[in-house]
């Protein structure tokens, strides 16, 4: 790899570090770079010949650490430099959000984030392509880059940067090939075409329009990876114009249409049908089946395909039925849901396909009074507005926790907190975008 010296020279450092512990306490993120580079962290250690324990968590709000000689968090910990600070352990972070501050360890730490060294980590790489700078510094893991680049297609990321230098890598380690076609999941081409949620299409629920959009094509309702190349091709060109047809942002295409990466070493080849099982494992809890999915556990792969199914099911009718509560702010777009089944793919799919021209805001009630943020803009908006310190600041005011990336971040506020926290997102919005 060429480019970002210093990150590697720090990952190395990590590797110092690792090699003064028999065992290692890891803490990842729950979402599909979480997961992604959780399982390449784990990979490395057991063939470094180091025991470990995993964990997946939502962030580290409440979060107190056992009596570990060394931490790993991967995906999260540079948002948390308060917390970072109060514990008593050796700690590697493999994170890719901007950090928040200074953390002052009390023992041993190793920061290992692009934003430290100038690589843009929103888009140039993921937490799980940082796990995997780690990994190849540990040893010969060249092979799970192929995983590293599930977790960047995961966080809708750009295979530009040190991203294109992980596929490269993993093109000549032979477990990722990049083939000319459309970034859709596996199946029929209609369940495909209806139950995506990257691209939406809005076809869910409309079997007649879907129908009929086919027999416009020509395209008999085969399995995706079977269409011929022209049929993609054909099958890209009407898909554009139905995306522009819903006021799709322009930066979605370039990411969608005209290749798709398969992934050779692992039980799903189809990276998109791969990265949807694993997001949805992690966003209803079960985290540990897409672990030993990533792991090549057949039997998880298998209750995975069942829950994807479902997750998206419950997502598309949330589409279907939230879109009309969507609210206008001055300049941002809200939506307020009770006990959702997840905020994250629902802001994703309205601020990316649908509302793509201010921020979008999704608040879920839980059960408890607590409220889960997510927040997620365009690129586009994102070059004027920093979604992360709107979240940031934000929360601070009403006594809450938030951050992220400039496009997509998230908070963690009290129900009774609603309203003004809306108000000074709003108003901060304004500000940037002024």
């Amino acid at each position: 790899m060429s480019s970002g010296l210093a990150i590697r020279d720090t990952a190395k450092k990590a590797v110092s570090l690792i090699s003064k512990h028999k065992f290692a306490r890891i803490y990842a993120h729950y979402d599909a770079d979480g997961i992604a580079g959780g399982a390449i962290v784990a990979k490395a250690l057991l063939r470094a010949g180091k025991d470990f324990q995993i964990s997946f968590l939502k962030g580290l709000n409440d979060f107190e650490p056992e009596n570990d000689e060394l931490l790993i968090f991967v995906d999260m910990g540079s948002g948390y430099s308060e917390k970072i600070s109060s514990i008593n352990s050796d700690v590697i972070i493999l994170d890719h959000h901007k950090p928040d501050g200074e953390i002052k360890p009390k023992k041993t730490l190793v920061h290992v984030n692009p934003h430290l060294f100038g690589i843009d980590g929103t888009y140039e790489i993921s937490a799980s392509g940082v796990a995997y700078i780690f990994a190849r510094e540990l040893g010969d893991n060249k092979d799970l880059a192929s995983i590293a680049i599930l977790g960047a297609i995961g966080d809708k990321q750009k295979l530009v940067g040190l991203n294109k230098e992980i596929l490269i890598e993993g093109i000549e380690a032979k477990c990722l090939e990049v083939r000319p076609g459309i970034s859709l999941p596996s199946g029929k081409l209609s369940k495909s075409l209806s139950m995506s949620l990257e691209p939406y299409l809005d076809f869910y629920g409309k079997e007649e329009e879907l129908k009929e959009f086919l027999r416009k094509l020509g395209i008999e309702d085969k399995e995706v990876d079977d269409l011929s190349l022209r049929e993609m091709q054909r099958l890209g060109d009407a898909i554009t114009l139905r995306l522009l047809k819903l006021g799709a942002y322009e930066g979605v295409f370039e990411q969608i249409i005209g290749k798709r990466i398969v992934v050779k070493n692992l039980l799903v080849k189809n990276s998109s049908s791969l990265v949807d099982i694993i997001n949805s494992c992690g966003r209803i809890g079960a985290t540990s089946t897409a672990f030993s999915i990533l792991l090549g556990d057949e039997k998880a792969l298998r209750e995975g395909v069942e829950i994807e199914e479902k997750f998206k099911r419950e997502i598309l009718e949330e589409l279907l039925k939230r879109r009309r509560d969507v609210k206008e702010g001055f300049c941002i777009r809200y939506l307020v849901m009770d006990d959702a089944p997840s905020t994250s793919p629902i802001a994703t799919v309205f601020s990316r396909y649908l509302m793509p021209d201010k921020p979008l805001v999704v608040l879920n009630i839980k059960k408890d009074g607590e409220v889960k943020v997510s927040a997620r803009t365009t690129e586009k908006l994102a070059r004027r507005l920093d979604l992360a310190e709107v979240m940031r600041l934000s929360a601070i005011r009403v006594k809450g926790v938030g951050g992220g990336h400039r496009v997509a971040a998230g908070a963690n506020i009290k129900r009774e907190n609603i309203e003004e926290f809306l108000k000074e997102v709003d108003r901060i919005c304004c500000a940037m975008l002024a």
